[in-house]
């Protein structure tokens, strides 16, 4: 599996120490934030360094928290949050990795996973099985 910090730069944007955004954002690709974010994003993957400060309503395919993220995060696949990472807030995940020292702390719900999103809750996924020919 490749790891998410390798992503194609194409629809990238990179928040640098020390730089401070407030307002809303929509990301093609990754954001990564060494500096502070405030307010509504949507990516496909966001980073946050461990100088990085991420609050407000996020919503990404893929996360990984080095720093600290506030409020409500949304992450539809995978979830990482490294030894210096820290979330409070509200947070949903499909999948989840927590490195000793990571913390955290409020509501954390687990969501089905991308591919199962469009199944009604409650209902098992069918699949069919295949005859091999003799």
């Amino acid at each position: 599996m490749a790891d998410i910090t390798q992503q194609d730069s194409d629809g990238t944007i990179f928040i640098g120490a020390g730089v401070q955004f407030k307002g809303d954002m929509i990301v093609p690709g990754c954001a990564s934030v060494d500096g502070k974010f405030e307010g509504v994003l949507k990516a496909k993957s966001l980073i946050v360094g461990q100088s990085g400060h991420v609050s407000g309503e996020i919503s990404v395919e893929t996360a990984e928290v080095r720093g600290t993220v506030g409020d409500q995060l949304t992450v539809q696949s995978k979830l990482v949050v490294r030894s210096s990472g820290s979330i409070s807030g509200s947070v949903s995940y499909s999948k989840i990795m927590v490195e000793e020292g990571g913390e955290l702390s409020g509501t954390i719900k687990k969501i089905a996973a991308a591919d199962d999103a469009a199944m009604p809750e409650g209902q098992a996924k069918v699949v069919p099985m295949q005859r091999s020919a003799e």
